[in-house]
């Protein structure tokens, strides 16, 4: 008992000295940003770290020293204090297991010359799989995209803050933009400084012509598919469009340093039953039919797949206990935090949903004869 319990303080002292440096690492990239130029000069300490791992993510060999001594030491001397001062809660042998295990990583990264585990050459980044521990994919996000992703080790400051997903200058195509939540989520998504292009259902595209949003899908960073129907043409609006418009653009958007994203909302209808409102069945069974697939391509290796499950909202399809407007601000809110599967529910359905949709079997689109086939 007394052995696990100084592995749990350990590990917790060592946690609360990375905490403190991705603090420090923050405040690095907000002084960079001052127009003080004492704080934009002690921010510019870091920017040697970025010089020498640039959002290329190939290493500039040139710069290595300066690494070392500018990010390097600063991190181990900043993880240092951080965990020195649990000498006042843990024990102390935790406390100095905490600082051996920094210490040991500390010389691991001198002798890899500041190439470490978590700083990896991509040419094809990896999709950040989620969780609370940071990757080298993860963290190499933070090197293409400075004003985000700050976490070193755990990823509580990004969590906190709102930093674990970028929106700033990201080109979206929005279907449903004219609805309840498109047009509420068009609004909060631009205010954080994102392009968002809306797709209009008859004009951009319609049933019989898809390839009509090739030009659209090749250019953005992200599709959110946000549109549906509650009585009407439920399994195509819900279901075979949404596979569709996410297949055409797997098709023609062409692999780049940063794996595509999608973003589709489903509904807690995926698990709940309907409660015997038979206007409801219909509807149930295409947004199931749709969870399958998208089952698929959450866990797919090469795309970086957000799952969207409402509780009822406020529109033209039916009332809800929540409005659209806090429907799409919860929304956003959750998707800064980097969550993969976005549970926005006032019923509880949605979280009943997650373990659902990630242990259920893995399902992958299959499209034959030019048609979407159901699966059963």
């Amino acid at each position: 008992m007394i052995i696990i319990q100084l592995f749990l303080q350990g590990i917790v002292a060592f946690l609360i000295g990375t905490l403190l440096y991705d603090i420090v690492h923050y405040l690095f990239h907000i002084f960079l940003r001052s127009k003080n130029k004492i704080l934009k000069k002690i921010g510019g300490i870091h920017l040697s770290h970025h010089r020498f791992f640039p959002p290329n993510l190939k290493f500039n060999s040139k710069l290595t020293n300066m690494n070392l001594l500018h990010h390097v030491v600063v991190e181990y001397i900043t993880q240092f204090i951080g965990t020195s001062l649990c000498f006042f809660f843990f024990s102390s042998l935790a406390v100095w297991l905490a600082i051996l295990l920094e210490s040991l990583i500390f010389l691991a990264v001198l002798h890899w010359k500041g190439i470490d585990p978590h700083h990896k050459s991509y040419a094809n980044l990896p999709v950040n799989q989620g969780g609370m521990f940071v990757s080298s994919a993860y963290h190499a996000l933070h090197h293409i995209y400075p004003t985000n992703f700050f976490s070193g080790y755990i990823k509580l400051l990004d969590y906190l803050l709102g930093t674990a997903q970028q929106l700033k200058n990201k080109r979206i195509a929005l279907t449903g933009a004219s609805g309840a939540l498109g047009s509420n989520m068009k609004i909060v998504l631009e205010k954080e400084g994102a392009i968002v292009i809306p797709i209009k259902f008859g004009i951009d595209y319609d049933d019989q012509h898809y390839d009509k949003l090739n030009n659209i899908l090749s250019k953005i960073d992200i599709l959110f598919l946000c549109h549906g129907s509650k009585y009407e043409n439920t399994q195509q609006a819900n279901c075979d469009s949404f596979i569709r418009i996410i297949e055409l653009f797997k098709s023609v958007k062409k692999p780049g340093l940063i794996p595509i994203e999608i973003w589709a909302v489903g509904s807690e209808i995926e698990c709940h039953p309907c409660f015997g409102i038979k206007s409801l069945y219909a509807y149930a069974k295409s947004k199931r039919n749709f969870a399958q697939y998208a089952r698929g391509y959450f866990h797919d290796a090469h795309i970086h797949y957000k799952h969207i499950v409402h509780s009822a909202f406020t529109s033209r399809m039916g009332p809800g206990l929540m409005s659209a407007r806090f429907a799409a601000r919860a929304t956003l809110f959750l998707i800064k935090r980097g969550f993969k599967y976005v549970p926005v529910s006032y019923t509880g359905f949605a979280f009943l949903n997650y373990f659902i949709f990630i242990y259920a079997p893995k399902k992958y689109a299959t499209i034959e004869n030019d048609s979407v086939q159901p699966l059963k």
